[in-house]
Order: C-alpha cells, then structure tokens, then sequence
C-alpha cells in the first residue's frame, strides 16, 4: 500500500487511488518511479482478484535501474508536451542488486551449439545485446535489465547461438558415451498395470484433473466449470465414455492412471467397460492375479453405483455404473495404486509342481441372502488350510427350492497335497471341516 501521511494513495504497482485521479483542475503534480518486488504484487494480486495491465508487469520483475530513466524520460516529456515548470526531484533507494557476472568459453558454445563461431562474431554479438565482456578472462556482466533470467554460462551461449541462427545448428544427437539408470519398483509395476489393462482390451484415457465440484476448491479458477480439483476418477471417464457413445463407438473399454486430490494427492487406477458388473469384476481379477495379490472382494453400496452390484477389494471399489448416470450396462472400477501395490511381493516366491494328484469334489450350501460369496471362500480356505489348492464359486441359485431370502451357492473345491496322494477318506474329512466352518458361522446348510 501507498499512503500519504493521511490516508491510502494507491495499491502499490497494481491500482491507483480514486482521489488521486487526474482531473480538469490538477494543477501539481508529483510523479513517481518506483520499483516493486514481482512475488509481493502477484501474491496481492491474486489475493485481490485484481488483474491489472501494471501487475502483470511488475509480477514478470523489471529492471530496478531503469526507474531513474523512466522518471526523466517522463519528465521531460510533461515539461516538452505541456509546458509544465520542473520544480525538483528526490531520489530514495537502498542498495540495489549489481548485474550478474558470468563467464564464457568460447569452445563451450561451439560444443554445445555443434559448429564453430569465431571468438569475434560471439563478443559482437553479446555487445549488441548489452552483455560487457572481459577479454581476458572471458568474463561476461549480464546487463541489468536481464538479471532474471541469464545467471549462467549455457545462458550465455544459449544468447549467442540464438542470435548467431538457430537454422545453422545441425541436427544431429549428442554422442551417448555410457548408460546407466533403471525403473523404480513402482515405475515398474504401474507399467505391468498398463500393460496388464491394454491387455484386457482397454485403451488408455487422459481426462483433466478441474472440475465444477471437488473436495479442493481453487481460489481463481479461471472458468466455472473448471473450479475444483477432482476426487475421483469416474466423472472424467463417464464423460469421455458418453462422448464416444454419441459419436458411435462400440466396445467400449477404457482406463486411466492419474492422480485425484482428497486434499492429499491419491495416485489411482481406474476404468470403465461396457458389459457392466461381470465385466469389471473380470478386469480386477485379471490384474490382481497379474500382480499375485489375493483378491478379496465384500459387498457394499455407493450412490453411484447400481444397487446389489458394487463391491469392495482393499484396494477400492468395483460395480455396475447407476443407470442414471450413464445409459446402458457399465462395469466401473477405480483403485488406489499405493494400497494395491502394497501387497506385492518384491520377489515372487517359487513353489514347485506338485506332480501328485488332485481331488475335486463339488458342494451346494444354502446361505441366507446377505451372505456373501467371497466370505464363503474364505472361510473353506481357513477351514481346510494349505490342502485346499483351488476354491471357487461357480453357480448361484435363488428360487422355491432353496426357500425365500436364501441362497445356494456351488463351490468348486480341488485338494491336493504336495507330499503323497490324498486318499478319499482323508478329502471327505477336509470337506467335513470346511462344511461345519460355513454351518457355524454363517449358518450355511448342504444341499442333497
């Protein structure tokens, strides 16, 4: 702020005072040339939401020495232009920065622009442009009014080849002389998750992180649709889903890994497909066995996401989009890279063939409605220990037989051991653990 000893004068370097305004009867006036910090306007600028044609200048910086030039040059101008009478100055100023020294190699420029420019042709150059250049040591003083942005050598010569003709620089790569560097663990496995998901027939999206509404809000956004730093990826895949749809695309199947904001930023992975909650649930299980992570999945319910078809892993969620949403059958999905990859092991564990046979046997359980599939696999998995290799859930049957709000659900178990043949005594008896595990605590009943 400016101010007199009374009141406030003007917003310094970005707005003037109403009772400060030229007008008819001005008579005196004091003209001022300051100088003003570029960090401290933006910051009050943007504070202010006041853009002006003076803040955007001062906020890029401007050469301080040129204050006392312009106060002159515009004096003169009011003394030539309007016959006004000089009546005196004052000059106040602390220690301003001196220019910048660096240096400069004549071989370094030729190295890096990749041709030879006389020692002269440089100098002369760098003197048109305001540099002063010491020819015995090769010094170069950066003149003021380019104490920003030239502080080193490859500026220097960035300076010489520029004016020198960019169009002479051959094009040609610099020499490799040695390699060296690899891929982080976690480059290397969000790479085996694009590669995993393109495999699956998705094709990779790229949708912006503003949106109207968001858990992160920006002070000046510079369009109202664009206002909020997102949450979620799903409102930027839906939306570019329903651009192909109405431009007659078929098959859709999409994925995108980006980043969303809560207000920590949540690196994640999310997707959308068409052929609703099978689909998707056939896209998790894909690249959780890719990246030999257990999948364990749990009933839930989100606003988004059809009724009776969304379900949660540790790692996020998965389901059929709400029809509201989107017209037609869409598997979604959207997990947090950090919890999924959490579970990887560094170093994938060899387990040997087994070369003894295995026994399978199939088992019908009657289990109330709200009981979950996945829970029924666990639980057989805990029940019959490291001899049951495989469990699974193959068919789902409601109606009369069954009776109402229940269930029957088909596992399909194979048990083998890795130390002799399993006899069918000692099956019959990991099936008898398994079925009174399931009876006592979910109250599941075996079918004839």
């Amino acid at each position: 702020m400016i101010a007199d000893g009374e009141r406030a004068v003007a917003l310094a370097g970005i707005m003037g005072g109403e009772e400060t305004e030229l007008s008819d009867d001005t008579s005196d006036i004091l003209l001022e040339a300051a100088n003003f910090e570029p960090v401290g306007i933006m910051r009050t600028s943007e504070r202010l939401a006041l853009r002006t044609e003076g803040s955007n200048r001062w906020e890029k910086g401007v050469d301080p020495y040129i204050a006392g030039q312009a106060a002159i040059y515009a004096t003169e101008l009011l003394v030539a232009l309007t016959e006004a009478r000089y009546a005196g100055e004052l000059d106040v100023q602390g220690d301003l920065q001196k220019p910048p020294v660096t240096r400069l190699r004549p071989e370094r420029t030729d190295a890096v622009a990749g041709l030879e420019i006389p020692l002269v042709e440089q100098r002369r150059i760098l003197g048109r442009l305001g540099f002063e250049v010491e020819e015995r040591d090769g010094g170069v003083r950066v003149p003021t009014w380019r104490a920003r942005d030239v502080t080193r050598e490859i500026d220097v010569v960035e300076e010489v080849i520029r004016v020198h003709g960019l169009e002479k620089v051959p094009f040609t790569l610099p020499l490799r002389r040695e390699m060296f560097g690899r891929l982080t663990e976690e480059q290397r496995l969000r790479r085996l998750i694009e590669d995993v998901l393109a495999g699956a027939g998705l094709s990779e999206a790229y949708t912006t992180s503003l949106v109207v509404e968001g858990p992160v809000r920006i002070v000046n956004p510079m369009y109202a649709a664009q206002s909020a730093l997102r949450g979620t990826l799903l409102d930027g895949l839906v939306e570019v889903a329903e651009r192909n749809v109405h431009a007659g695309n078929e098959r859709i199947r999409l994925f995108e890994i980006a980043r969303v904001y809560l207000p920590e930023e949540k690196l994640r992975v999310g997707g959308i497909l068409e052929g609703g909650f099978p689909a998707a649930k056939g896209v998790l299980e894909t690249l959780y066995e890719a990246l030999r992570v257990p999948m364990r999945v749990e009933r839930t319910q989100e606003s988004f996401l059809h009724p009776g078809k969304a379900a949660r892993t540790d790692a996020g969620w998965a389901g059929e989009l709400h029809p509201a949403r989107l017209e037609g059958s869409w598997g979604v999905f959207e997990l947090d890279l950090a919890t999924l990859l959490a579970g990887v092991e560094p170093v994938p564990t060899y387990e040997d063939v087994i070369t003894f046979p295995p026994i399978r046997e199939d088992i019908a359980l009657v289990v109330a409605e709200d009981v979950p599939a996945g829970s029924l696999v666990e639980a057989a998995r805990e029940a019959a220990g490291a001899e049951l290799r495989e469990a699974r859930v193959f068919d789902v049957y409601r109606g009369e037989q069954v009776g109402e709000g229940k269930k029957s659900v088909a596992l399909a178990l194979v048990f083998q051991s890795p130390e002799r043949t399993l006899s069918d005594e000692e099956a019959a008896e990991l099936r008898g653990l398994i079925v009174a595990l399931l009876a006592e605590r979910f109250g599941a009943e075996l079918r004839a």
